[in-house]
């Protein structure tokens, strides 16, 4: 089964509610206010306009329904300027594959439009199955970071890919 990427739109909100509950966001401080997840869907729509971030919704080849979403915006590791990704799956789509494959068409896109040469994904040290992505697609681990996170002290685990290195 293949996936997709598709540019995020008006039409995704459905994607970051349904991601929104205490399963899905164990690991990144909890559900958000209706009124944030409003926020961060306009975020995503409005940033194709201004170039970044680049939101994707995740799909199956044949079918149009959203799987998870997934991106990346400009960041900063190590007081160097980089390129951060994001991902979530929905939970029925779990353990299929659409994490990894949605990661190496998001690492793609990166490389073809993304203004910096390296990505950089910080998962939280408890989620093992996004620190397992990381390794498997090919990112570095680099360190360790204590961040507040929406007022919510956390440990995150540094992952590196260097997206000017041939796959």
């Amino acid at each position: 089964m293949g996936y997709r990427l598709r540019r995020w739109t008006d039409a995704d909100l459905p994607v970051l509610e349904a991601a929104n509950a205490p399963a899905m966001m164990e690991h990144l401080a909890g559900p958000e206010t209706p009124a944030r997840v409003a926020r961060r869907h306009e975020q995503y729509v409005r940033g194709w306009d201004a170039g970044r971030p680049r939101m994707f919704t995740i799909r199956r080849d044949d079918a149009p329904v959203a799987v998870g979403s997934i991106g990346w915006w400009e960041s900063e590791w190590a007081g160097e300027p980089c390129l951060e990704i994001g991902w979530m799956v929905l939970p029925e789509f779990q353990r299929r594959g659409v994490a990894t494959a949605g990661v190496r068409l998001v690492i793609e896109d990166a490389r073809e439009h993304g203004p910096l040469p390296l990505l950089m994904a910080c998962p939280n040290v408890d989620n093992a199955a996004s620190n397992a992505l990381c390794r498997t697609v090919g990112f570095q681990f680099r360190a360790e970071l204590r961040e507040d996170y929406r007022g919510v002290p956390m440990t995150l685990n540094v992952w590196t890919y260097d997206l000017g290195v041939a796959p």
